[in-house]
C-alpha cells in the first residue's frame, strides 16, 4: 500500500482507507507493507496499490518503481476533476476577499463566482470555471499515459470511475469500486459530553471537519453566515494554508472556533455535538466525514461539486459551493430540522448497511484476485 510521500501531513480519507483494510486484509490471511514513499522499493512483492495519483510527480515515480520488479499495479485515483476544482477553490477564496475589501456584500465578483463566469488570475494564468485549456498546467496528458500503464483501478464510486474515463481517458476493463466505509465501534452514537468538557462549548452549533484551506471552501461557510448568529466549529489543520485560516477568523469573529486536531473518539463527540455537519467543498470524491457524521443523527450537508452523490443520495441536504445563499439558505433549512428529521435517519441506517471497511475490503480483494489470476 503506496501513498505519496508526504501523505502524512494531510491526514485524509486515502490514508484512513489504507489504515482500516490494511487491518481486515491483515486479519484474512495476507501481508501487507504500508508506506508513504515516492519511489518504493517493490521487490517481492505480489501486487502494489498506490493511492492518490494527483500528485503526478510522485505518481510517475512510483509507477516507475514498480515496473522495475515488474508488479502489477493497483490504483485508488482519489479523482475529482483538478483543473476545475483549482477554479472553484481560488476563484471563490478571491471573490471574498474581493468584497471584503471592498466592503461590498453584493460584490460583482461574488455574483460573477456564481454564474460560473468569473475568470481566475492566478500563476500568471487565465483559469475559466470549465478548466479546459489548462491541461498541460495541470500535467493532465501527462497523468492520462501514466494511469493507462497500471493493470486496474480502485475507484471510491462510480462517479469516480467515470471521472477518470472522461478526465483522464483511462480505458482499461480491470477494476471495482471500492466504497468508503465507517467504523461504527468509534463513530456511532457517539458521547457529546466527551466534547463539551475537552473544549467549554456546550451550545449547539455547525461544524466541518477536514485541512482549512481553499479546497474545502470554509471561508465560503464562514461568509455565508456572517449575518447569523449559528456558531461555527473548523476541526481540522490550517498549517498548509495559515493565512486562509486568517480570513475566516476575519469573517467570522468570535463565532468561529478552530481546533488544530482531534483524536478520532473526540472527533466522533463533536460530531455528536453538532447540530449539522457542513462540507461546502471543491474536492471531495466521498467525503469521508460526512458519513462518519451521520451515525450521530447529525444533520449533513453536502456540495454539489464532487462525487458526494453517490453516497449521500436524497439523504442530505446540498450547497453549490460557489453560492453563498445556497450555503445560509441550506444551513437555515437542517438548524431548523433538528436531529431527528426522516432524512437524518435514512442516511444513519443506510450508512451503517453499506459503507463499511469489511466491504472496501471485499472489493479491494476481488480486483487484487482478478488481476493476478491474469496475469
Amino acid at each position: 500500500m503506496v501513498n505519496h510521500g508526504v501523505a502524512a501531513n494531510f491526514k485524509g480519507g486515502d490514508s484512513v482507507q489504507i489504515q482500516e483494510t490494511t487491518q481486515r486484509l491483515h486479519q484474512r490471511g495476507h501481508q501487507i507493507a504500508i508506506t508513504n514513499n515516492n519511489q518504493p522499493d517493490t521487490n517481492g512483492f505480489d501486487l502494489v496499490h498506490l493511492f492518490n495519483c494527483r500528485d503526478v510527480k510522485s505518481f510517475q515515480k512510483q509507477i516507475e518503481s514498480c515496473q522495475k520488479t515488474n508488479v502489477p499495479i493497483v490504483v485508488s485515483p482519489i479523482w475529482v476533476s483538478i483543473p476545475r476544482a483549482f477554479w472553484g477553490s481560488r476563484a471563490t477564496f478571491s471573490a471574498i476577499q474581493d468584497a471584503m475589501e471592498s466592503g461590498n456584500d453584493a460584490h460583482s465578483a461574488l455574483q460573477q463566482l456564481k454564474d460560473r463566469r468569473l475568470i481566475l488570475n492566478a500563476d500568471d494564468e487565465l483559469h475559466q470555471s470549465h478548466g479546459f485549456g489548462k491541461e498541460e498546467l495541470f500535467s493532465i496528458p501527462q497523468l492520462r499515459k501514466l494511469i493507462n500503464e497500471v493493470n486496474g483501478l480502485l475507484p471510491n464510486s462510480l462517479l469516480e470511475m467515470k471521472a477518470c474515463r472522461d478526465d483522464l481517458h483511462w480505458n482499461g476493463n480491470q477494476f471495482n469500486i471500492a466504497n468508503y466505509g465507517v467504523n461504527p465501534k468509534i463513530f456511532l452514537d457517539a458521547d457529546a459530553q466527551k466534547f463539551k468538557d475537552h473544549t467549554g462549548i456546550n451550545t449547539k452549533f455547525i461544524m466541518q471537519a477536514g485541512r482549512i484551506e481553499p479546497a474545502k471552501n470554509q471561508a465560503m461557510l464562514c461568509w455565508a453566515l456572517r449575518k447569523t448568529k449559528i456558531p461555527i466549529v473548523l476541526i481540522g489543520s490550517s498549517n498548509n494554508w495559515p493565512a486562509y485560516a486568517e480570513i475566516c477568523k476575519e469573517i467570522s469573529g468570535d463565532k468561529l472556533t478552530i481546533i488544530d486536531h482531534l483524536p478520532q473518539e473526540l472527533l466522533a463527540s463533536a460530531y455528536a455535538a453538532s447540530a449539522i455537519h457542513i462540507l461546502p467543498s471543491w474536492c471531495e470524491t466521498c467525503g469521508l466525514v460526512s458519513l462518519e457524521a451521520s451515525l450521530n443523527n447529525t444533520q449533513v450537508i453536502g456540495s454539489t461539486f464532487g462525487h458526494e452523490l453517490e453516497y449521500l443520495k436524497n439523504d442530505a441536504l446540498y450547497v453549490d459551493p460557489a453560492d453563498a445563499d445556497s450555503v445560509l439558505n441550506a444551513v437555515v433549512q437542517a438548524w431548523e430540522e433538528g436531529p431527528f428529521h426522516p432524512r437524518v435517519m435514512r442516511l444513519k441506517k443506510r450508512v451503517l448497511s453499506d459503507f463499511n471497511w469489511e466491504n472496501t475490503t471485499d472489493s479491494t480483494i476481488q480486483l487484487y484476485d482478478s488481476i493476478l489470476h491474469k496475469k
